[in-house]
């Protein structure tokens, strides 16, 4: 059976792994940005590239620009009904809060309620066993919170937080009174999490998954080697990983949300109670997706076999011990560190693929002029969000 077309709403390097992916599965591929320059744009698999204004997709919460993100969605020329795919939670908010307008032209899975998008409400979803003490700011007195290098602060919903800080979270003793209070302000309290520390000496673990109704029907797993930042950013080294034992923690989880899509919940391993607790969800498709395509789990083409109507069967496995690096942000990590890491040998790279080579090249002969076009983008995405 012909999988959907498959529409991919942004770029970054997880963009690019849905092309990928989801070329492998067969069928078209088409992109929505709101950049001139993507490395999803130069992709051979990619049938067309759509743009949208700059800044579009840092603030789609205002009603023009979202109204602008869905007009173009509704006028690319694909045959039939098509799949979508964000690469953030704001994207996918905009699906779901858009789907009935975009359903004519899309196949969208059944909304999956603000549990997916709220980390504060997802936490409460998690077993008591594998949860960590999370709170909204607005129940804390942040000033008089004891030991604060224990405890960090993160967004609520969406990216409102990383795109004032720069970074997903932040430790709170990092965070001086005043610019405390300018985040507070912009925010409001209630969207600030505080959340606990874990203190551990293993590595970030991840279960991905394709579920139906919270039912896992395949899997990948892997370890965070190294990140950026140091502590609470992105994978930039990784090695896929056995998780036969979170497993049905990931399962119990997506079953309570009745979750039917792709999904990465992060585990980490809790040194003082040796159990591993949940960090956080992604209800969406994560930066390394293609790495599980690449170990033999493709989990873009079993979610688009399942809006195809396939038969909804439980998915093949993959190999452990293989690794992924995206070395345009894993070098420069090495550097801020100091410290010098090896590669294993045969290793993935994020953007380097022999049968589609121009993203790669592209990202490293253009790369800045990639990091002013995001500065551009996220200074717009301000502004419109300042009401400017």
């Amino acid at each position: 059976m012909q999988p959907p077309a498959t529409v991919v709403i942004g770029d970054h390097t997880q963009g690019l792994g849905i092309v990928r992916s989801a070329a492998a599965a067969g069928g078209s591929v088409w992109v929505v940005n709101d950049k001139c320059i993507s490395l999803a744009r130069f992709s051979r698999h990619v049938s067309g590239y759509y743009r949208v204004p700059c800044g579009t997709l840092e603030a789609l919460h205002d009603p023009l620009r979202a109204g602008q993100l869905r007009d173009m969605l509704l006028h690319i020329p694909f045959d039939g009904q098509a799949a979508l795919f964000g690469v953030d939670e704001d994207v996918n908010r905009f699906v779901h809060q858009n789907r009935a307008a975009l359903q004519p032209r899309y196949r969208i899975a059944e909304a999956q309620g603000e549990a997916n998008y709220d980390k504060y409400a997802f936490n409460e979803l998690v077993p008591e066993a594998h949860r960590i003490e999370t709170h909204v700011c607005s129940e804390i007195d942040l000033a008089g919170l004891p030991r604060p290098q224990h405890f960090l602060l993160k967004g609520r919903c969406g990216n409102a937080f990383r795109q004032m800080t720069g970074y997903k979270a932040v430790r709170l003793s990092e965070v001086g009174s005043g610019q405390r209070g300018r985040l507070l302000a912009r925010l409001g309290p209630a969207q600030v999490l505080v959340q606990a520390i874990i203190e551990t000496q293993r590595p970030v673990r991840s279960v991905c998954s394709f579920s139906v109704d919270g039912r896992i029907a395949a899997w990948f797993g892997y370890d965070k080697l190294r990140q950026h930042p140091n502590r609470f950013g992105t994978g930039t080294y990784l090695c896929s990983v056995a998780v036969d034992d979170l497993k049905p923690v990931a399962e119990a989880i997506l079953r309570s949300l009745a979750f039917t899509g792709l999904s990465e919940i992060e585990f980490i391993h809790d040194r003082d109670t040796d159990t591993y607790r949940v960090v956080e969800m992604n209800p969406r498709a994560w930066k390394s997706v293609h790495f599980a395509t690449q170990c033999g789990q493709n989990l873009v083409a079993r979610y688009l076999a399942y809006l195809a109507g396939e038969p909804f069967e439980v998915g093949i496995g993959y190999r452990s011990g293989c690794y992924w690096a995206d070395l345009a942000t894993d070098l420069p990590q090495m550097l801020r560190e100091g410290k010098v890491h090896g590669y294993h040998k045969g290793f993935f790279e994020c953007t380097w693929d022999r049968s589609d080579p121009w993203p790669a090249l592209a990202l490293w002969t253009l790369s800045p002029l990639i990091a002013l076009e995001n500065r551009i983008a996220l200074r717009a995405g301000r502004l419109a969000s300042a009401g400017r």
